[in-house]
């Protein structure tokens, strides 16, 4: 059964980019902000741990950054969050 309903789902329909095997970003569910996420290797139930909320890249980058996320798909984002509601 696919759970792409959960925001820390390995099959998370809104994925936005997969930075790093366990490093990711994503759009909440309601539409208004960006979520990196690091991969909890410890939880098969929910997989991904959120380690930030943003709406403007600078500051995704700038935490990305700080947890190893490549550069080159940091800067591959929009330069901010446009709220899909």
């Amino acid at each position: 059964m696919t759970n792409t309903n959960h925001e820390t789902s390995d099959d998370y329909a809104a994925v936005v980019a997969n930075l790093t095997d366990d490093l990711r970003v994503i759009t909440c569910k309601g539409g208004i902000q960006w979520i990196l996420q690091k991969r909890d290797k410890g939880s098969a139930e929910r997989p991904w741990v959120a380690k930030g909320y943003f709406r403007t890249r600078k500051a995704l980058m700038r935490v990305g950054a700080g947890l190893g996320a490549p550069t080159d798909k940091l800067e591959a984002l929009p330069a901010t969050f446009i709220p899909t509601n």
